[in-house]
């Protein structure tokens, strides 16, 4: 009988290679054995991180990493439809809505983000990219959502970040919404500037500062 060190270790290196299939028969060898899904997923994020580290030390393309992220939400998809079907029911933490600003269609470092933040337990409303404004703050409102992530990865759209969280104080909801601004133009001094709750330049800390965010409440 396969272990469960041994499964996670096909896991790992199937995901490091970028080898789709291999992480799948993984997954299914997994929960055929009835093995808890937490290991399962904070085994899946930890490959990620390498795939996410290797393209920062320029070990990998580009190409790689956007494959990576695919294979990380296509296996986080299984794992969740695998779970609904044992009737194991994960609690929510609170809603996060996601996306990026106008005229920003860079969405690999939101897609990333989104995915993270779902293994983690929130349930997260991912916009897409390229939105309006008020697309933006009239999906928060409707989803009543505890934390806004936005993003720009362009000087020309980053003024937008300020309209967001301009428009949610007239709308009356800022002080119900907690905002993490991130994107590569976006600095920690802009976030104090425009009234954000926090800047983030990883999905790591994406999730970590989510997750500092409710405990601050309880």
């Amino acid at each position: 009988m396969t272990s469960e060190e041994e499964i996670l270790g096909q896991l790992y290196k199937s995901f490091i290679e970028n080898n789709e299939k291999g992480v799948y028969r993984a997954i299914d060898k997994w929960f055929e054995r009835d093995y808890g899904e937490k290991q399962l997923l904070f085994k899946l994020i930890e490959a990620q991180e390498e795939i996410a580290r290797r393209f920062e030390e320029n070990e990998c393309f580009l190409a790689d990493l956007m494959k990576s992220t695919t294979i990380l939400q296509k296996s986080n998809k299984l794992i969740t439809e695998k779970m609904a079907n044992e009737g194991i029911v994960s609690k929510n933490k609170p809603t996060v809505v996601i996306g990026t600003v106008k005229n920003d269609t860079h969405d690999l470092g939101k897609n990333i983000a989104a995915c993270r933040l779902q293994i983690a337990g929130f349930k997260v409303i991912d916009l897409g990219r390229d939105l309006h404004t008020s697309e933006i703050v009239d999906a928060t409102i409707k989803n009543k959502a505890a934390i806004l992530a936005v993003s720009s990865m362009t000087s020309i759209t980053m003024g937008h970040l300020r309209e967001i969280v301009e428009l949610l104080k007239e709308k009356g909801y800022r002080e119900n919404v907690k905002i993490m601004v991130s994107g590569a133009p976006v600095t920690q001094e802009y976030a104090d500037r425009i009234g954000a709750d926090a800047y983030v330049r990883t999905a790591s800390e994406a999730v970590e500062t989510a997750e500092n965010f409710i405990n601050q409440k309880n």
